[in-house]
């Protein structure tokens, strides 16, 4: 790293001098190709895009970049333990996480850990609120996050090097290259990460002692274009991370679990465009695994595995002013561990859609969808989205979708935890909203509704056999109803640049039977972003607030989370910057004013922490 850091700064020392003081925007454009299935089957639903300059602010982890730049609710164990997300209230297995057009949640807990995702080898991500994800499954009720990588059919070649070291024995070293022509492309990245993790815990005499974390993360991408109307493109990674699990207060010293993971996706795209059909074909292996250690100065550790075959098929034909689409597939998974029997569980799944074309003033599109699941019978689902747009600066949406989810492996198995009584979840919910905009400025407003039956909960003591356990239950209904709203506004001229992006929700979960709240559901969540740049130099300032949230279903007020107000502050500045070279360096500030807070009991946050990184694009 030490021969890196020199030749960087050799280059700059060498070159700067000679380079006009100008505005190059070369090496600032990213190719930005979301999936196309967002875009097109997205009416009536609002989609948040994170560009590149939003994913380098926040390169420390996945959770930060939800946290300060979207709606959702993230729940963490601590700085760099398990993540997952809420989205409008709903559980984090109501949050699809879709890779390159394919739902990516654990067979075993039904969701993603997002602190095992590297954010800056990620090429694009993409936030759709609302339900109607009929082809990443029916059980995404909150929304759905989508992780895209870039193959364009373009002549180019592009390094990216980035190191950055920080407070905690902080280190990130990524190495990015890609390059294409208009046949063929290629992306490759490699990335590691560690972390002693050892801040100290606000508030008390301790540090977090057995939070250290390190990762490693590969992805090889590649696209050929077999002919003027066919490509095929194919998506590899693979991820192996180890964690320590600090302990809770009031010793966290007793902390000596240790986590291990590994992953790896293998993604494969036959795609075929005409005038006036379509059709393409994925076929798709992931692999799971894990290694839980109650001590890690032992060899002994539980371990689960899984493993997913996927097969899909997707037509589409447009005629008149209409399209109709076909999706039918077929996915198998088994999944095992020391504790749990080998359980294979097989789905077919069959879904239609229609849609007119968006020239009209009046757009819209019907989507049905039946799966048939080898553990349980599942009704057909349903989702509809429709938007009119009075003008080219105002839009009235709206959607509205019948969503079901079947118990996962955890749910069901996890001895002594595990409920083998459980039944599917099932869920209408409904958002209208209007989006007024223009050149520099968008703002966003929805109102959103879920009714749920048979809600599955993890609650302490929802057992009374099982007494002091965290066990999955059904609750008899929920009612999660709110208002979003989103702001932005950009403005350049005169090398200089400014934008601001801000989300609210508001957001009311209850439980229709005890009518008390849902736990770990803040009623009031909000962020925003300020970024000024000028020249060379770029300055950036970031905010989250997160309300209150009760931590146990009665609502006992003396146990619930305090609300919090976190705030993070960005430099950076260009060293060398042309057509074909840019190098930049930067300080990050995180927590600011050393905020006390938590995101779960007894587990204190970071306190003020810094980041110092190197980036050259060349």
């Amino acid at each position: 790293m030490k021969h890196i850091f020199t030749l960087l700064c050799f280059i700059a020392g060498s070159s700067i001098h000679a380079q006009k003081e100008t505005f190059v925007n070369s090496l600032e454009e990213v190719f930005v190709f979301t999936d196309q299935n967002i875009q097109q089957n997205s009416t009536g639903y609002k989609i948040i895009s994170l560009n590149d300059s939003i994913i380098e602010n926040n390169r420390t982890s996945f959770t930060s970049l939800i946290r300060f730049n979207t709606p959702i609710y993230m729940r963490e164990y601590g700085a760099g333990g398990v993540s997952s997300a809420s989205f409008r209230g709903t559980s984090a297995s109501n949050t699809a996480v879709v890779w390159n057009g394919i739902n990516i949640n654990s067979l075993n807990n039904g969701q993603t850990e997002f602190n095992s995702l590297t954010v800056n080898l990620i090429d694009n991500i993409t936030v759709r609120s609302g339900g109607g994800t009929i082809k990443y499954g029916s059980g995404a009720i909150g929304g759905t996050i989508h992780l895209n990588t870039n193959l364009p059919f373009e002549q180019f070649t592009k390094h990216s090097i980035n190191t950055s070291v920080g407070s905690f024995q902080t280190f990130q070293n990524r190495y990015k290259f890609a390059t294409g022509n208009p046949k063929f492309s290629l992306n490759f990245g490699i990335a590691h990460n560690r972390s002693d993790n050892n801040y100290k815990l606000l508030g008390t005499s301790f540090q977090n002692t057995n939070g250290d974390y390190k990762n490693l993360e590969t992805n090889f991408n590649v696209a050929f274009k077999t002919s003027s109307q066919s490509k095929l493109k194919i998506f590899y990674t693979n991820y192996r991370g180890q964690r320590g699990l600090g302990g809770e207060l009031p010793n966290p010293l007793a902390g000596k679990e240790k986590y291990q993971d590994f992953n790896t996706r293998i993604l494969s795209v036959f795609e075929t465009l005409k005038n006036s059909y379509g059709h393409t074909i994925k076929l798709a292996y992931l692999t799971q695994e894990y290694r839980y250690f109650e001590d890690k100065n032992f060899d002994k550790y539980d371990f689960g595995s899984s493993k997913r075959h996927l097969i899909n098929y997707d037509f589409h034909y447009a005629f008149n002013h209409f399209t109709i689409e076909s999706f039918s597939e077929y996915d198998s998974n088994i999944g095992d561990s020391n504790n749990i029997q080998k359980h294979r569980r097989n789905q077919f799944s069959q879904a239609f859609l229609l849609k007119n074309k968006k020239a009209s003033k009046v757009r819209y599109n019907f989507k049905i969808r039946k799966d048939f699941n080898s553990d349980y019978n599942v009704p057909w689902v349903y989702a509809l989205g429709a938007e009119y747009h009075a003008s080219k600066t105002f839009k009235l949406r709206a959607n509205g979708s019948k969503n079901y989810r079947v118990p996962t492996y955890n749910e069901l198995y996890w001895p002594g935890q595990g409920n083998l009584n459980l039944v599917p979840e099932t869920a209408q919910q409904a958002e209208i909203g209007i989006e007024l905009k223009n050149d520099r400025f968008r703002i966003d407003l929805a109102y959103f509704y879920i009714d749920a039956e048979n809600k599955i909960i993890w609650t302490p003591n929802g057992d009374p056999n099982r007494p002091n356990q965290w066990v999955p239950i059904n609750i008899a209904a929920t009612l999660n109803k709110g208002l979003e709203l989103k702001i932005a506004y950009k403005r350049g001229a005169n090398h200089r640049y400014l934008h601001f992006d801000m989300n609210y929700a508001y957001t009311m979960a209850t439980n229709k039977t005890t009518k008390s709240a849902l736990i770990f559901v803040p009623k009031h969540l909000a962020n925003f972003n300020l970024g000024y740049s000028y020249k060379r130099w770029n300055t950036f300032y970031q905010y989250a607030y997160n309300g209150s949230v009760f931590t146990s279903e009665d609502n006992i007020s003396i146990l619930s989370l305090k609300a919090h107000n976190i705030s993070n502050i960005g430099l950076e500045y260009k060293l060398l910057s042309t057509p074909k070279n840019r190098l930049s360096a930067g300080l990050k500030i995180n927590n600011l004013f050393d905020e006390i807070y938590q995101i779960t009991p007894r587990r204190p946050m970071p306190n003020r922490h810094f980041n110092i990184h190197i980036h050259y694009k060349f």
